[in-house]
């Protein structure tokens, strides 16, 4: 059940990169959404690089969520979505991913 879930969830952080593949920011997303996807997958990295990581990848997360990272954002068309702005949902899932690096690798 465990691998189901885990794929799963590597499917989800692939289609976060896939749906910003179109963003004048993308460039940053993509690649770590598919980072995130994969990583917990491979053996790259100790427990510790990957728990440091998720930790950095958490704050940068809350940085972005609270808006404290716009100005150093590229812009973009500023449009609110399920009554959240861009950059408060690209911090969101910036704070999911940090979540599954911290707990996807335990899944096995």
């Amino acid at each position: 059940m465990n691998h189901i879930l885990r794929w799963i969830v590597a499917l989800i952080f692939c289609s976060f990169a896939a749906v910003n593949l179109n963003d004048p920011d993308g460039f940053i997303w993509v690649p770590v959404y598919l980072a995130v996807a994969f990583l917990p997958f491979t053996k790259i990295g100790s427990e510790k690089t990957i728990k440091i990581s998720a930790i950095g990848l958490l704050i940068v997360g809350l940085l972005v969520t609270m808006g404290l990272l716009n100005s150093m954002m590229p812009w973009q068309l500023d449009n609110r979505m399920v009554n959240l702005w861009e950059h408060q949902r690209e911090g969101l899932g910036l704070i999911l991913g940090a979540a599954w690096l911290w707990f996807g690798r335990k899944m096995k």
